[in-house]
Order: C-alpha cells, then sequence, then structure tokens
C-alpha cells in the first residue's frame, strides 16, 4: 500500500484495559476510489517495526500488512526535499 505521510505521533501510555501501549502513529493520505481527492487514514507501528530514517511530511511510503492488517514492514520510496516545518521521526526540525 502506498501513502503520502501527513505527520506523525509516538505514543506511550496505559490503556483502559491497563495494557501499556507503544509505538508510532502515522498519519497518511493516499488515493481511494470512493473519494474525490485523498482518503486519509491513521496507522500504527508497533516498536519493533523499523521505521525509514528521517521521515518527514511528504515523504512516500510503501506498507506491508500481514494476514491479521499489522504492519510488517515500511519502505520509503521518495523523500520530501522541503525543509523547516514538521520535526523528523528522531524529533530534529529538518
Amino acid at each position: 500500500m502506498q501513502v503520502i505521510l501527513q505527520g506523525f505521533r509516538e505514543l506511550d501510555f496505559k490503556a483502559d484495559n491497563g495494557e501499556r501501549v507503544n509505538g508510532t502513529q502515522l498519519f497518511v493520505s493516499f488515493d481511494d476510489e470512493s473519494v474525490t481527492g485523498k482518503m486519509t487514514d491513521k496507522i500504527f507501528v508497533r516498536p519493533e517495526i523499523q521505521l525509514p530514517a528521517n521521515l518527514k511530511q511528504g515523504d512516500v511510503l510503501n506498507f506491508q500488512f500481514n494476514m491479521k492488517g499489522k504492519v510488517q514492514s515500511i519502505r520509503q520510496e521518495s523523500q520530501n526535499d522541503r525543509s523547516g516545518g514538521m520535526p523528523n521521526i528522531d524529533g530534529k526540525k529538518s
């Protein structure tokens, strides 16, 4: 699944059921035949899944999912060359 990264946030909290939630939430947009314009969604990525280095808003990503719909891998197809604005995934502004 190919998407455009719109934003992200790190998650680390205790859910209502007492379980710890830890990972990264990616906010993405992509083409969908039922939508005029772009469809948007958020995708949860577990900490054991390697995120591409220096992710920035506008980067094109390709996701691979397992049979249960969980992210198995993420490949960066292209990097956005805009600077400024959103910090990189490591928290540093570009």
